[in-house]
């Protein structure tokens, strides 16, 4: 496999996480100027995590490539090595402050997901993209999830296995194995941005997007750290600036900025959100990759 390629899908996958936390505003998130409402990681911080995952995207897409004609099953566990590679990089990049694992869960399999289908001679669809790295980790919820309910006592949980076992949450592994649902309705959106609301610029039609994403998303990072109460309030609040008009509208807008100081009062952060946008932005842009002799190249 090209290595050129190999870079591209990992740059892509970088810059994607990048441009999501350059957006703003982003209610309780890492944006420029704000810090994140939950851990008070800076840009800067959040920017250190991003980059250090470049060699464990380059891991992701070569193995997807060099695993291409065994069961994705199996693939799946050779994937998990550069998984656990990333959140060591990340935590020593940023002491400690960001782990960044649904990050590493969501754009990793469509890293290997891109190189698995280039090794297959199929065409980068988002549809492609998102069964194929589905298909990796079918089964996950039910080996890694199921068995926290019998034996969750006296072990050190996770926020989102703590979602899962008090709510029933499934945050991004299920994002991941149910073929992301909500990923894909967020590339829906953003494309109708696009097309229909021409005043708005990139950052606009992606924070506008978020808010559609707060709206409906599981978001396990709120419910382990808020309640399933603030889970629910901040979806209501995202649905109001939405009948706002959200980016859209001079009434919109402001809405925007008020629930941000309310999540940020609150100390919440909509992290899984944000996971999901950057994850829709990189198939976005691995669709627009294009075929030479050498590769794929942007």
């Amino acid at each position: 496999m090209n290595e050129i390629y190999i870079f591209n899908i990992a740059k892509l996958a970088v810059k994607s996480i990048i441009s999501v936390a350059s957006v703003y505003p982003k209610p309780g998130l890492v944006t420029p100027i704000d810090c994140n409402a939950l851990n008070a990681a800076d840009f800067p911080c959040f920017l250190d995590g991003a980059m250090s995952l470049f060699q464990s995207f380059v891991n992701c897409a070569s193995a997807g490539a060099d695993t291409e004609s065994i069961a994705p099953e199996d693939a799946f566990t050779i994937l998990r090595s550069p998984g656990k590679i990333g959140i060591n990089d990340v935590l020593y990049a940023t002491r400690g402050r960001l782990a960044m694992k649904g990050h590493i869960l969501c754009l990793g399999l469509l890293c290997a997901a891109a190189g698995r289908l280039t090794a297959q001679k199929r065409i980068l669809t988002q549809s492609a993209l998102s069964l194929t790295a589905s298909s990796f980790v079918r089964g996950m919820i039910r080996r890694e999830l199921w068995p926290l309910t019998e034996n969750a006592e006296g072990k050190i949980l996770t926020s989102s296995e703590r979602a899962y076992v008090t709510y029933g949450l499934e945050g991004c592994r299920g994002e991941a194995e149910h073929g992301f649902i909500q990923t894909m309705k967020a590339i829906e959106v953003m494309r109708k941005l696009e097309a229909t609301q021409g005043q708005l610029n990139l950052r606009e039609r992606l924070a506008h997007t978020l808010i559609t994403i707060i709206a409906e998303n599981q978001d396990t990072i709120l419910a382990a750290n808020g309640g399933i109460g603030e889970l629910m309030k901040v979806q209501d609040e995202a649905k109001k600036v939405l009948s706002e008009g959200g980016m859209i509208t001079p009434l919109g807008l402001h809405a925007v900025f008020e629930m941000d100081k309310h999540l940020r009062s609150r100390g919440s952060a909509p992290n899984g959100s944000a996971v999901v946008l950057s994850s829709a932005l990189f198939i976005c842009e691995l669709e627009k990759m294009k075929m030479t002799r050498s590769g794929y190249e942007e």
